[in-house]
């Protein structure tokens, strides 16, 4: 088992690449701690681990409410005294052009995508600093490679992530923490709610294959100096 007693968070757990992650991790013998804005959802992926042998526990987590982060975090460093792996995941995604994007929805995109990961890095790195070792995996998107029209406000988060990303990792490759970012294309996640017969969902990655990258940058030591894995569809 290559995460054999690991603990894992990983935000945005309860569906898509984060609930992938999350079976991946607690298959390979990681603890994994779900989070995510609804508890119901978590306790779904909880259970499902549990029924295979895993170990997860779910913890209701905002991750543009430091405070909550925070309980979270102490909470989780009172049972198990160490957090191993970050997996940066929770986000929202509405394509509008610049025209039809409102300040609010520009707000929310930079609030959730940008400062979540930002908030969740914050509070965590002193934690991996005082252990000597940790991973942080930040699951961004080819969009960042290649910007198509009508992704202003989360193309921008989502550059956002790339530049704190490729930052933290300069700050923390020489301390025994390892900082990856991720790059997947279209995924076949319920952010783009395609219906199940839907023809462009063939044409998709699945987020198990997402989570297998999740897994091998989790795995990358610090001082091998890697920032960034990309996975894109087989055309």
């Amino acid at each position: 088992m290559k995460l054999k007693d690991k603990v894992a968070l990983v935000t945005g757990a309860s569906s898509g690449i984060g609930k992938a992650v999350s079976l991946l991790f607690a298959g390979e013998g990681a603890t994994v701690i779900l989070t995510g804005r609804h508890l119901n959802n978590l306790k779904l992926v909880e259970n499902e681990i549990k029924h295979n042998n895993g170990k997860a526990e779910s913890f209701a987590m905002d991750i543009t409410d430091r405070e909550q982060i925070n309980k979270t975090i102490k909470k989780i460093i009172g049972k198990h005294k160490k957090i191993d792996i970050l997996v940066n995941n929770a986000g929202i995604a509405k394509w509008n052009s610049i025209e039809n994007t409102t300040y609010e929805e520009f707000y929310e995109h930079i609030n959730i995508n940008l400062i979540g990961y930002f908030n969740c890095i914050k509070e965590l790195v002193p934690i991996m600093i005082k252990q000597k070792s940790g991973s942080i995996v930040n699951i961004i998107t080819s969009t960042v490679k290649k910007t198509k029209a009508e992704r202003v406000a989360y193309a921008t988060s989502k550059y956002g992530q790339a530049g704190l990303s490729n930052a933290v990792h300069e700050d923390l490759k020489n301390k025994g923490i390892s900082v990856v970012a991720v790059y997947p294309g279209k995924t076949d996640t319920p952010i783009h709610g395609l219906p199940e017969d839907d023809p462009r969902r063939k044409e998709m990655l699945k987020p198990e294959k997402v989570a297998e990258v999740v897994l091998k940058a989790a795995l990358i030591p610090a001082e091998k100096d890697v920032k960034e894995l990309s996975i894109n569809p087989v055309k």
